[in-house]
C-alpha cells in the first residue's frame, strides 16, 4: 500500500531552490547598499583613525569661501567658564561646517569687557584635541591669514575647549552629521558641553 506521504517530497526541492534563491538576493542588496558612497560628514566609528590626521585645507583653498563676518546679532552666545575671563564669546551658526579630517569650522566672535572685539574663524580638529585660526577680521581689509595658524593644542578653560567638549565634537569626532545638528548643540551648549559636569577635560 503506498505511503500517504508518497509524491509529498519533490515539493520539498522547489522550496529549496526558493530559500537559497532569497539568501542570494538578499546577499547582493545587503553588498549593494554596502557599497553606497557616504554622505558628507558622516564620520562612522572605524573612519575615526583614518580621518584623524588628514590635513586641514590651506589658506589658498579657503580665503575664496570664508563665511560672512558677524555682528553682536548674528552670534549665539557662549558662555567660557573661566572666572577670569574677561571676554563675551558668540559664535556665528552660519559659520558652521564640518569638514575631512574630523575637523569643526566657525566664526568666534570676542568682545572684551572694554568693548575690544575680535573675530576669528577657527578650525577644531575633534580626533586629537587641537585647534587653529584660519582667518582674522581686520576693520577695513576684511578677513586675513593670521600671522600663526599652526595647530595647538586645546588647553582647559577656554572657549575652544569648551566648544570642543561635547558641544561641536563627541566621541572623537563631529557630534553630528550636519552642520545643523551642531548650531542646535551650539544654541543649546550648556546642555552638551561636558565640561559643565567635570567630564572630558583634558
Amino acid at each position: 500500500m503506498p505511503s500517504q506521504f508518497a509524491g509529498a517530497r519533490p515539493a520539498r526541492r522547489p522550496l529549496r531552490a526558493a530559500a537559497w534563491a532569497g539568501a542570494g538576493c538578499l546577499t547582493l542588496l545587503l553588498a549593494a547598499c554596502g557599497s553606497q558612497p557616504r554622505g558628507e560628514g558622516n564620520y562612522l566609528l572605524d573612519d575615526i583613525d583614518a580621518q584623524r590626521t588628514l590635513p586641514d585645507a590651506g589658506w589658498e583653498a579657503l580665503k575664496s569661501e570664508l563665511p560672512p563676518v558677524p555682528t553682536e546679532a548674528d552670534v549665539l552666545p557662549v558662555e567660557n567658564l573661566s572666572r577670569n575671563e574677561r571676554f563675551r564669546f558668540g559664535v556665528d551658526p552660519r559659520s558652521i561646517q564640518i569638514a575631512p579630517g574630523l575637523i569643526v569650522r566657525y566664526t568666534l566672535r570676542a568682545v572684551s569687557d572694554m568693548g575690544a572685539e575680535n573675530i576669528s574663524y577657527e578650525s577644531v580638529r575633534c580626533g586629537t584635541r587641537e585647534w587653529r585660526t584660519v582667518a582674522l577680521y581686520r576693520p577695513g581689509a576684511g578677513w586675513q591669514r593670521p600671522v600663526h595658524d599652526e595647530w595647538r593644542p586645546l588647553l582647559p578653560n577656554t572657549i575652544q575647549h569648551l566648544l570642543r567638549n561635547g558641544v561641536l565634537c563627541s566621541g572623537g569626532g563631529p557630534a553630528g552629521a550636519k552642520a545643523s545638528d551642531l548650531a542646535y548643540r551650539v544654541r543649546h551648549w550648556d546642555r552638551y558641553a561636558d565640561a559643565m559636569a567635570g567630564r572630558n577635560t583634558q
